[in-house]
Order: C-alpha cells, then structure tokens, then sequence
C-alpha cells in the first residue's frame, strides 16, 4: 500500500513539472515573438496535455510508424511519430537549460526560450534497397537479414531530428546528408561528420552543419549530442563514432561493394538500432 502511495505521488508531481516547464519554454518563446498571442496559448495548451498523456501512455519504441502514415512518409505523416519526438526531447538541455518542442509550423518547432528552431524528423536507416546499383546485392543478401533490419526500421530507435528550415544554399541537413555521395544517407557517417564539427575538424558536412551552429551549439559538444538524443550504442567508450564498414576518411563509396560486406553492413545497423530502441525504453520506464 505504502509502495502504490509513493509510485502515485512521484507520477503526479513528475507529470505536473513537466507540465509547468513546457508551459513556460512556450511563453518564453511568445514573448521573444512579441507577445504570447492567442495562436501561441493553444500552442502552449497543446504541448502541455501532449506532455500530460505521454507520461500516462507509454512511448511504444517497437510501434511500426508506418501503421499511421497510411501509405505516406512516416516522417512527415505519423502522428505517433510525431508525439513520440515530442515527448522524447523535451526536456534540459546539457546545460540545465529547458528544450521543449512546440506543435507549431510544418512539424515542431523546438525552443529553449530564446531560441527557437523548426525541426523535422529523419529516418536514419539506410538500406539501399531502391539504388538501381545495389539491386543485383540486395536480391543475394540472405532474406532473415533484411527482414531483421525491416523489423526496427520506422520505429523511435530509428529516427532523430533535425533542423528543417532552409538556411543558404539549396540543402537542409536531411537532404544533404542523403545526397552526399561520401555520405549515401548513412546515419553512422552523418554522426562522424557531427563529431568532426564539435572538434573544429574538416567533413564532407562541415559547411551544411555550419549553417546551423546554433542548433549543435545547445548541446555543448559531441558527447551532450550523443547523450541527449540517447545515441550512446553509435559510439565506443571514448565516444568515437562505429563506422559500419571498413572506413578510409571517406574516401570511397559509402555503398557496400559485396553481399558480404552489405549484410554485415546491415546486422551492425540492426544490433545498433535495436540496442538504442531498448536504451530508449529504459529511459521512457
């Protein structure tokens, strides 16, 4: 009895914290718009029950966010998807400081209180499935392994967030990144161009992730960034970066050249994102 008390007095002081900080990222952010407008209360309204029913509902990391995309990009399309960011990333910045994330704009706007900026969720599992050139490895490629990576594929483990909003150029990071051709839309890539950036070092991404310093900028250095978006399974000890297959500074392909090195490719994505689905669930329990 004493056991079921305290349980039901933390669930209901937690959910009321952070209730009251959502509310106040977002008046933060109305007052440095000008004002907290009508449009902006519901914002803040909306953010704090989205807050209130994702303590009580559990964040389901194995949930296919394809179920309610009906067909379409789960990205920009599941809603699931979509409050499942929401409720994941916000919360204190490495530096103590609050991040919430606003339902406002083409997807969410994530806000700190003096700084705001437009985010859009990415998948990060690159199978290569559709490339034309990787169509003769795939169809070799043992059934159970691409099944396997199918199965985690569209599920938490496997998104992030990134900023969405144009800034120069002609690129967004999502679509840099995917387009690269020392990138090839690989997560494990992306995150050693990341760590390249924390350090001051070149990168086939270093001028995208400059145009948006300030997003990077809130988690301090590469290991608040891995922390805090719970990526701790991409990395060793020492927080350097597992690259999936043999690596020569990006030098080569990023594409697997065998079905042996595209299988081991694809059972090392697999292990990392299931790992980091099961470290998400710990964190949401």
């Amino acid at each position: 009895m004493i056991y079921f008390l305290a349980v039901t007095i933390y669930f209901v002081v937690y959910r009321l914290w952070r209730a009251a900080g959502l509310f106040q990222a977002a008046a933060c952010w109305g007052c440095y718009c000008g004002g907290l407008s009508t449009s902006n209360l519901k914002i803040a309204r909306d953010v704090q029950i989205s807050a209130k029913k994702g303590v009580t509902l559990m964040i389901d990391v194995w949930f296919d966010c394809r179920q309610d995309a009906n067909g379409k990009d789960p990205d920009r399309h599941s809603l699931t998807l979509k409050r499942y960011h929401a409720e994941l990333w916000t919360k204190p910045l490495p530096d103590g400081r609050q991040l919430a994330m606003l339902d406002e704009g083409p997807y969410l706007i994530a806000s700190s209180g003096q700084c705001q900026i437009p985010v859009s969720s990415d998948n990060i599992v690159a199978t290569f499935e559709a490339w034309k050139r990787n169509k003769l490895i795939v169809e070799q490629t043992p059934r159970d392994v691409l099944v396997a990576i199918d199965n985690i594929d569209w599920r938490i483990g496997s998104e992030i967030i990134f900023p969405s909003e144009l800034r120069g150029g002609t690129q967004t990071i999502n679509r840099a990144r995917g387009w690269h051709r020392k990138i090839g839309d690989r997560f494990d890539l992306t995150l050693e161009c990341i760590a390249r950036w924390y350090r001051g070092e070149d990168s086939p991404l270093v001028d995208i992730f400059d145009r948006y310093g300030d997003f990077f900028e809130w988690f301090g250095d590469f290991q608040g960034y891995v922390d805090f978006f719970l990526l701790q399974d991409f990395v060793d000890d020492e927080y350097q970066v597992k690259i999936l297959t043999d690596f020569d500074d990006f030098q080569s392909s990023p594409l697997p050249r065998t079905v042996e090195q595209y299988t081991a490719y694809l059972q090392g994505l697999t292990e990392v994102l299931t790992l980091r689905a099961e470290r998400i669930e710990r964190y949401v329990n």
